[in-house]
Order: C-alpha cells, then sequence, then structure tokens
C-alpha cells in the first residue's frame, strides 16, 4: 500500500519536473480598470455627502437662481431642480435613510432598553415632584 502511494507521488513529481510552460503568461491588463477606479473613487466621495449639505446647497441654488431669474433665461428651470432636489433630500431624511445600519445596544449580552419613560409618565413625575416643594 504505502509502496503503491510512493509511486505515484514519485511519478508526479516527475511529471512535474518535465513540464515546461508553453509561455511565460503576464498577467491580462483589463482595459475597465481605470474606469472602475474612477467609479469607486466617486462613489466613494458621494457617499461622504449628508442629506443635510444636499438640502443647503439646493436651498443656495434656488435663491441664487431667484436672484438670476430676470437675466437668466434658464433660471426658473435651475430653480424648480433645485426644489425637487430639496424636496427629495428631505423625505429621504425623514424616513430615516442612513448609511450606518442601526445596531442593537447590549450589555453583557443582554439587549438594552435605552427608551425613557412615555411623556404623560414624565409630566405626572414632574408634577408630583412640583408639589413636593
Amino acid at each position: 500500500m504505502a509502496d503503491r502511494i510512493e509511486r505515484e507521488i514519485e511519478e508526479i513529481l516527475k511529471k512535474l519536473d518535465n513540464f515546461v510552460p508553453d509561455r511565460a503568461r503576464r498577467p491580462a491588463r483589463r482595459v475597465g480598470q481605470p474606469f472602475a477606479a474612477a467609479q469607486s473613487w466617486l462613489a466613494h466621495r458621494l457617499a461622504r455627502i449628508s442629506l443635510n449639505s444636499v438640502m443647503m446647497w439646493s436651498l443656495f441654488v434656488v435663491l441664487v437662481a431667484f436672484v438670476a431669474s430676470r437675466g437668466v433665461p434658464w433660471a426658473g428651470w435651475v430653480m424648480i431642480g433645485a426644489l425637487i432636489v430639496f424636496a427629495t433630500a428631505f423625505v429621504l431624511s425623514r424616513m430615516g435613510v442612513s448609511s450606518r445600519p442601526q445596531t442593537q445596544k447590549r450589555w453583557r449580552g443582554q439587549p438594552m432598553d435605552l427608551t425613557g419613560p412615555p411623556w404623560p409618565n414624565r409630566v405626572k413625575a414632574w408634577i408630583k415632584g412640583r408639589r413636593r416643594v
């Protein structure tokens, strides 16, 4: 049994020694590699922009377009576009869309409830505290 395994190993090693590749292959250069790098860079830069800054800049564009609306013929369209961008950013910010997923807070393996008491209980406690004084 061991002789048979040894013979197989020696045969494989002999074949490896006799193996000569046809030609040295260089890694093929991808044509789309610069495009993928630029796309990745752009996606990284856009991901860092917050919805608050989008809303601020769109309001700034609305104000500039409003001031320039008399002299520039397409300023009205720019203003409408900026208002659409502002409304979209506002709706997305209210929907709770965020780049970071919400993780559950835990302490020693148990989930923590960080919510305070409801507002009626807080009002009652505040009234009771005022009576004591």
